[in-house]
């Protein structure tokens, strides 16, 4: 059992005004004939906006379709995601419903070149071309003044309700210049999905000059109880280089990070990537299809591995 790398499946190459590069974060869900990921399409300002590339559900490499405008409607100046969204977590709903949640970027008063990052959610049906904002405000945001990231990592419905692993910042590296957000992965659980309490708990640390953070990854039920994650883990420099795999008995307590097991490093990329991250997986019988950005956050385009059980 190992990692098939495909590497690039859909190049994003000046695809139009508002999609000139970049699949960034791409973030997948099952529909009936064809998987769909949402990633963040970048202009040529870096602005990203929420698209879609649809796949063939059985043969991926082979792409089908792709949007032709954004699915999101841009902001009002002021909103928390003025300045760009970025797709983290899509959960199917009841009747062919989707909450698909996302980071809203506004850049701050005091320094254009640092962003606050909230989390926002768009519902609609699974397979609609446009979906809507559920509120101008974020379903996760600040809960004081020196919070500026609070971005969600991964949400899985579960018998109790909606659980979600996510980014929260703990402060800044470097206070000049442009300052990178350390942050820890943490938990909370909605009832709704909509509501979400303050309180979380710790589940990774960073770790100083080692550890900047944790970003969107991807935590699943393991077939034996418990539960599974790829973890993208931000170098204390900025850099991601590897996604690591670790096991939970209650998605709280994980086993250290590890390059062994699922595991997905950039020196097993097709085609010598220097950096993976934003492993996004779906599960199919007998296999595992995860979809991740490879050098300079995904900026050539949207890239397949398999996972051959």
């Amino acid at each position: 059992m190992a990692w098939q790398d495909l590497g690039i499946i859909f190049s994003v190459n000046r695809l139009n005004s508002w999609a000139r590069s970049h699949a960034y974060v791409p973030t997948a869900i099952e529909l009936n004939e064809k998987l769909r990921v949402f990633a963040a399409f970048l202009d040529e300002n870096m602005h990203g906006r929420l698209g879609y590339v649809d796949v063939d559900r059985d043969n991926p490499s082979q792409v089908i379709g792709v949007s032709n405008q954004p699915i999101l409607a841009d902001s009002s100046r002021g909103c928390f995601d003025h300045n760009g969204t970025t797709p983290l977590s899509a959960v199917s709903d009841s009747g062919g419903k989707l909450k698909l949640y996302y980071a809203g970027w506004r850049r701050t008063e005091s320094n254009i070149d640092r962003y606050e990052l909230f989390t926002g959610l768009a519902v609609g049906l699974e397979d609609s071309e446009l979906l809507d904002r559920y509120s101008d405000k974020p379903v996760l945001g600040p809960r004081s003044a020196s919070e500026n990231v609070r971005t969600v990592g991964c949400v899985l419905r579960l018998d109790d309700g909606f659980h979600c692993w996510l980014a929260t910042q703990k402060g800044l590296h470097g206070e000049t210049g442009k300052a990178l957000p350390i942050y820890d992965l943490e938990h909370v659980v909605s009832k709704d999905g909509l509501v979400w309490p303050e309180e979380q708990k710790t589940v990774l640390r960073y770790s100083e000059n080692e550890v900047l953070g944790y970003g969107r990854s991807a935590i699943w039920e393991a077939d034996n109880g418990g539960f599974e994650g790829l973890f993208s883990v931000r170098n204390w420099d900025g850099t991601y280089t590897d996604i690591l795999y670790s096991t939970s008995e209650d998605g709280i307590n994980w086993a250290p990070l590890s390059r062994d097991g699922m595991a997905f490093c950039a020196k097993m990329t097709c085609d010598g990537q220097r950096s993976v991250s934003f492993p996004n997986i779906i599960h199919q019988d007998g296999r595992k299809l995860m979809f991740y950005n490879g050098n300079d956050f995904g900026r050539e385009g949207l890239r397949l591995a398999i996972w051959t059980d």
